[in-house]
Formats: C-alpha cells, sequence, structure tokens
C-alpha cells in the first residue's frame, strides 16, 4: 500500500512539473496609450500562446469607460526577433490610425470600433508616437517634438468617418 502511494506521488509530482515547464514558453505582454485617462485608452497585447508559437498574437484593446470596451485582433507577428513597431496616430477627435507594417486600421473611441483599410490611407494625421519592444517589453513611445505634425502615407484612400465604420468581426465585448 505504501509502495502504491509512493508511486501515486511520483506521478502527481512529475505531472505538476510538466505543466510548469510547458506553461514557462508562454509569454503576454502590454502597453498603453493614455487618451484622457487609464479609462480612456487604447491597449496593444502581445501574446505567445504556446512554448512552440512562431508568431506574437496581437490584440488592440479600444476603451472609453464605462461606455465601452473591446477587444480587435490584429495581424500577428513573427516571433523571429526581428523589430517590432505599431505606429499610432490621430487621424481626427476620437479617430486614430495604426500602421503595422504595411497593415493599416482605424479606431474609433467613441463606439470601440476597429476596421482594417485595404489600401493605405492618403492622411495619417498627427503622429502620436509608437509601440515598440524596448529591453524586450512592449512599451508605448511617445513621438518627439521634432517629429512633423502631419505625416502622408501613399494616395490612396481617405480617413474613413466615425459613421463609416463597421464592428470587427472578431470583436468581444
Amino acid at each position: 500500500m505504501r509502495k502504491a502511494l509512493q508511486t501515486g506521488r511520483f506521478w502527481r509530482e512529475t505531472l505538476m512539473v510538466c505543466a510548469v515547464l510547458f506553461l514557462a514558453g508562454c509569454e503576454s505582454d502590454t502597453a498603453s496609450y493614455l487618451i484622457s485617462s487609464k479609462e480612456h485608452c487604447l491597449t496593444l497585447v502581445r501574446d505567445k500562446p504556446y512554448p512552440w508559437s512562431r508568431e506574437w498574437q496581437l490584440a488592440l484593446v479600444t476603451s472609453r469607460m464605462p461606455d465601452c470596451m473591446r477587444r480587435h485582433k490584429l495581424n500577428p507577428v513573427p516571433i523571429d526577433g526581428s523589430a517590432f513597431k505599431l505606429d499610432l496616430f490621430r487621424a481626427y477627435e476620437g479617430g486614430y490610425i495604426l500602421r503595422q507594417g504595411m497593415n493599416y486600421y482605424v479606431t474609433e473611441t467613441g463606439k470601440c470600433q476597429l476596421q482594417q483599410f485595404k489600401a493605405p490611407p492618403a492622411e495619417l494625421g498627427e503622429a502620436l508616437g509608437a509601440f515598440e519592444v524596448k529591453e524586450k517589453k512592449l512599451r508605448f513611445v511617445a513621438a518627439s517634438a521634432a517629429s512633423p505634425a502631419l505625416i502622408f502615407a501613399p494616395p490612396a484612400a481617405v480617413v474613413p468617418q466615425p459613421q463609416t465604420l463597421a464592428p470587427s468581426p472578431s470583436a468581444k465585448q
């Protein structure tokens, strides 16, 4: 009987060690741009769901509490150690454009919506800064005072106004 109890203990301890090792490869990180307070902000969430994941899963949380808070999926980025940057621009009051490489998104804090552009917008707006990885941590780095007030993208589309935004299909409330 005693040997059976010791064997059961061995397997429980082995299972717990395996679970800890399995979860050790999972990572999550966040950074926020505060619009007016912690209740009105844009937060970027970066997740590595499994130890064998080759991509960071990205999500933007648009919040204007107590009215809304919504998480929107963005395109994933490789974990290979290449530089990561998600630029943030103020397009109009309550409207923000995000540039992730060749992907452009517009989000509105009035209704907590996000929409991906099919083509780069003609005007991005005022450069606010960028979400970047600094010292292995996700951070929001504000734009310097020397940066130009307006930054232009290749001509293609006009920034949509708030009433043209549709809810993101991946949105969770």
